[in-house]
């Protein structure tokens, strides 16, 4: 598999959770349970945080790959940061 299968896996990954985030938190107002709605709602925006960040990766795979179409060569390199 490749990374960009990969990549599209982890996307529907995340998308499969917010949808059930999104759904759990639903049943927990209308349970009046608003205090795990609040947490669940938390991890929701967790979860919108990563899938904007697996969209942006994606997006550089997808530049990298036309880049190579084009006869250009391009890759994409994992970001290495050191904490000092």
């Amino acid at each position: 598999m490749d990374a960009l299968e990969k990549l599209n896996d982890q996307i529907q990954r995340e998308q499969a959770c917010i949808d059930d985030l999104m759904t759990e938190i639903k049943i927990h107002v209308q349970k009046g349970q608003i205090n795990i709605a609040i947490q669940r709602d938390k991890d929701l925006h967790n979860s919108l945080i990563q899938l904007g960040k697996l969209h942006e990766r994606k997006r550089l795979w997808l530049v990298a790959a036309e880049l190579n179409l084009q006869g250009k060569k391009a890759k994409v390199v994992k970001k290495v940061v050191e904490m000092a």
